[in-house]
């Protein structure tokens, strides 16, 4: 596996894309209790980006570490995402991301094989990298099916 820095900065792209034409007034909806809002959905990828800064630097400077866990919806619940602007959410996620690319182009070869000792077993730099970017990606299509959702439920204003 090697790292496919132009396939992460077009997952990147991607979703900002994506975020440019967001009407505000349907971040905040959710839409049933078991189904996160826009908000909430770019919230948890600014966690994520939050966690995996720690991780990407952490281990260019250790052969081996633990990290804390992460529980999604009680931090979602703690920050009351669906209370912070859109245009913050927004600018924040975009300026991780650009930071997290120029690490992931910078990270040292040397260091793709450390390790982070996970409960589910040892994950190497290389990995966590790669795994950012796919559940980035996984988020991104839910993200993107969201919004069509939200859109087939907004009222349409009469023609005539």
């Amino acid at each position: 596996m090697s790292l496919d820095i132009d396939k992460f900065r077009h997952t990147v792209d991607e979703l900002s894309t994506a975020l440019r034409p967001v009407p505000q007034e349907l971040t905040a909806i959710n839409l049933a209790a078991d189904k996160w809002s826009l908000r909430e959905i770019l919230g948890h990828l600014v966690d994520s980006a939050a966690n995996n800064h720690q991780r990407f630097v952490r281990l260019q400077d250790a052969a081996r570490l633990q990290f804390p866990g992460y529980q999604a919806e009680r931090w979602i619940e703690i920050q009351n995402t669906n209370q912070v602007p859109w245009p913050t959410l927004v600018s924040l996620w975009r300026s991780y991301n650009a930071l997290l690319l120029h690490l992931a182009a910078g990270a040292r070869p040397e260091c793709l094989g450390n390790v982070w000792e996970t409960p589910e077993g040892p994950r190497t730099l290389e990995w966590l990298i790669t795994d950012y970017y796919r559940h980035l990606a996984e988020h991104a299509a839910a993200f993107r099916q969201r919004l069509a959702e939200l859109a087939a439920s907004r009222p349409r204003a009469s023609g005539g």
